[in-house]
């Protein structure tokens, strides 16, 4: 379809969702409040057609708040969250799997909304993952579908479902909440929130802030850290027909990273990735200076959120919103770089007729010396701080309207957002490796400035219709997504490509078998558009195709008055597999690879399997949750077997057989990164004053290799948590209305494990580490 047709039925789409309620039979109406009844927070699920679970008060107790917001889910059927850092402070090293679908350095194929709002991506690059627009305590649960998500969700990543992070609404009374939390490796946050109350009779409002800092568990002295910022606001108004919300949150972190260990590096040292804690002034070791491998982001979010009844059977919400980014990301590679144009000049912008000299030492005069043969006697060494810099505008606007008609529920919706991304990469002088690694402000060298457009258009019709127990649901969706590249160094150097899906139905049906028990069925056909950083590359992208999946749902689950649960079985067809291939753990970054790594079709990932949640109150103030995946994920086509060469011919090994493509896919073979066997098991007691909770996961063995055949059996492991608290409401006639302390110990049991990575790189998982918060109410 040209672009200019999809303007024009987007502009469509966006004029029948602004219709009057004149055009509107005047039938009844479910209410509001009544949709907010039908989404349970039971942590088994909400009563739709496919699988989902969503967090509860009990899963916040089980992690500090100091933590990331990913954490919360972490014990939920399905997923699995790796992160290297003690508290989540490291995006770098943050992956998630759930289903076969990854979100890593290189792969993005699970969806996550803010308020049912896009977060523009999950990768390193440029993504901003939940923890860039959420703390915890102003998290009031997490909603997770997975393998399907609600057809309206706004994500150009959801292949294998959505993790939509839904933020607390304000209270309706005057409040002033101060928190402090100490723990180990330097530990300290401060938070506050402050809400108004009842303004004007219709509005609430709170305004939150929080400081947090922790040095990195592995090493001591100048070891890295995280230190970030964070602010929130949000203000709910209640009018005669209308809802007006308005969220706006910011978050400025600088973060310093984890390295990637090889399997057989963990088994010589579980407790060390390999990076430094002294200087040393040899930039050929200081290179791996924990503190030069730097992530530093800056992120604002706004959004305003209009539902209005037009009539009481017509509902329309229109949610504009503005996402802004600007980062960076460091490394500190032991050389400079020569760069020459076609005349032998040397250039400082852009690589010149492709001559790219790595040097080590300047001469008494300051120039380079470049023959490595030479005299290096009164020679300098040099070293260079490298920045690549991310910059992120995205204007948005998702928009529904509902119409209810007799045992009706339509669903017309759109969503439309331009997103304008920069990416460049400069390299600057460090003034005196023997020091340390200042830089001179100025770089020496811009390795390359580019500048992107997305423009994605979402159109979706759903069909919701009752009878009597019996609920079925119909829609389609489809996607028009259009991404473009301007090299600002290279005039007409230029790339551009469309990444449109076809029309994507969803079936799905729930029958009440009795007011406790029913059971589902879902269809869904899922798409990940080809994103931008494709276009960063220099290879032919024109033979890749965008990712689809197609997600089946059976299931059966019980609500009782002290227990539910949920069991599903799902069956994957996921085809066109994208993957970025880099250097693994021993290769080391390479730092004049403009990606470090290369896309790649890997062909298909068909994945079948079990999850089963149960939370069950066995007496008062007593319960049970776990949660149970079996996941079988397999390769469903063979890529690139054998070794050819250049006349496409088979070649041999010197025992005469065929060589084996260290880059191959093999059908048959389990997907890398993605755990079989998952089983959580909590004990939770909540009393009056006191709480307490004792919670491990068991994460079986899996691969974590799969290029050239499964390898690197990733070991099994344990990993339990515990917390203890105490709160009490005072007489409002004390000083404070109420106090919270709480203990929170993670890793009980102290267990050497991996958590995550990508083929033949993982990152390590953090030892014990105890936190205590101290919580007053004014």
């Amino acid at each position: 379809m040209a672009l200019h047709h999809k303007h024009l039925l987007a502009l469509a789409i966006s004029t029948a969702l602004g219709l009057s309620a004149s055009v509107a039979a005047e039938e009844a109406a479910v209410a509001a409040a009544d949709e907010q009844e039908v989404e349970v927070l039971a942590i088994t699920g909400k009563r739709i057609s496919y699988a989902n679970n969503s967090t509860d008060e009990a899963i916040k107790h089980t992690k500090a708040p100091i933590g990331n917001v990913l954490d919360l889910v972490s014990q939920l059927p399905g997923i699995s969250i790796g992160q290297g850092d003690a508290f989540g402070g490291d995006d770098w090293s943050t992956t998630i799997s759930m289903r076969g679908f990854n979100v890593n350095g290189s792969e993005q194929q699970l969806g996550i909304t803010v308020d049912g709002l896009p977060n523009g991506g999950s990768g390193y690059g440029g993504g901003s993952k939940a923890n860039r627009y959420l703390d915890t305590e102003n998290t009031a649960y997490v909603e997770v579908g997975q393998g399907t998500s609600d057809i309206g969700s706004a994500s150009l990543d959801a292949l294998g479902g959505t993790l939509n992070f839904v933020s607390a609404n304000p209270l309706a009374e005057e409040n002033l909440s101060i928190g402090v939390t100490g723990g180990d490796h330097n530990a300290r946050r401060y938070y506050t929130r402050f809400d108004t109350g009842q303004i004007g009779g219709n509005t609430t409002a709170y305004f939150s802030l929080s400081d947090s800092f922790n040095n990195r568990w592995i090493g001591s002295g100048s070891n890295g850290f995280t230190d970030r910022l964070h602010g929130e606001v949000k203000t709910v108004t209640e009018l005669e027909n209308t809802t007006i919300t308005a969220r706006f949150s910011y978050d400025d972190t600088e973060e310093d990273n984890y390295n990637t260990v090889s399997l057989a590096q963990f088994f010589d040292n579980p407790e060390w990735d390999r990076l430094t804690n002294v200087w040393t002034g040899n930039p050929d070791i200081d290179q791996n200076f924990a503190e030069v491998w730097s992530t530093l982001r800056e992120n604002s979010f706004t959004y305003v959120k209009i539902d209005t009844d037009l009539s009481d059977s017509l509902n329309l919400t229109v949610t504009p919103y503005v996402h802004m980014q600007s980062g960076r990301g460091d490394w500190m590679p032991p050389y400079q770089v020569y760069v020459e144009d076609a005349a032998g000049n040397r250039v400082s912008r852009g690589t010149g007729n492709g001559k790219l000299t790595p040097y080590m030492y300047i001469n008494a005069a300051g120039q380079p010396i470049l023959d490595p043969n030479a005299d290096l006697t009164g020679a300098t060494r040099v070293a260079s701080y490298r920045h690549t810099h991310y910059e992120k505008d995205r204007y948005g606007l998702t928009s529904e309207l509902k119409w209810s008609l007799d045992n009706h529920e339509l669903r017309l919706g759109a969503w439309l957002e331009q997103q304008d991304r920069d990416e460049s990469r400069d390299w600057h002088n460090v003034i005196d490796p023997k020091q340390y690694h200042y830089f001179d402000n100025q770089p020496y060298w811009v390795h390359y400035d580019r500048s992107y457009e997305t423009d994605t258009q979402k159109i979706y019709l759903q069909d919701q219709i009752s009878w009597n127990d019996l609920t079925v649901t119909l829609g389609v969706k489809q996607f028009y997504v259009d991404v473009s590249r301007k090299d600002n160094i290279v005039a007409g150097n230029e790339g551009k490509l469309d990444s449109d899906s076809d029309l994507l139905p969803s079936l799905g049906l729930v029958y009440r078998l009795n007011e406790s028990y029913e059971v589902f069925a879902g269809y869904a056909e899922n798409f990940k558009a080809i994103g931008d950083a494709i276009l960063e590359t220099d290879q032919d992208f024109a033979n890749l195709e965008a990712e689809t999946a197609e997600n089946i749902d059976l299931g059966l689950r019980y609500f009782g008055d002290d227990l539910s649960l949920s069991l599903t079985y799902y069956d994957v067809q996921f085809d066109n597999r994208i993957t970025m291939l880099q250097p693994g753990a021993n290769g080391g970054p390479d730092y004049l690879n403009e990606l470090d790594g290369t896309y790649v079709n890997v062909g298909g990932i068909e994945s079948n399997g079990l999850e089963a949640s149960l939370n069950w109150e066995f007496m008062q103030g007593w319960s049970i949750y776990s949660a149970f995946t079996s996941n079988n994920a397999e390769y469903s086509q063979t890529i690139n077997a054998l070794v050819l060469d250049e006349d496409g011919n088979v070649v041999n090994g010197p025992d005469g057989k065929p060589l084996v493509n260290p880059a191959a896919i093999f059908a048959g073979n389990k997907v890398a990164g993605s755990p079989e066997t998952m089983l959580s098991l909590s004990l939770r007691y909540q009393g009056d004053a006191y709480r307490a909770g004792l919670t491990a996961k068991r994460t079986d063995t899996y691969f974590g290799a799969a290029l050239g055949g499964n390898k690197d059996e990733i070991p099994a492991s344990t990993v339990m948590d515990f917390y203890v608290g105490y709160s009490k409401d005072l007489s409002t006639n004390d000083m404070f209305k109420g106090i919270d302390l709480s203990l929170v110990l993670n890793n009980l049991n102290d267990e050497n494990y991996l958590t995550g990575g990508q083929e033949g790189a993982y990152f390590i998982g953090a030892g014990r580490t105890a936190t205590v918060t101290l919580k007053l109410d004014f």
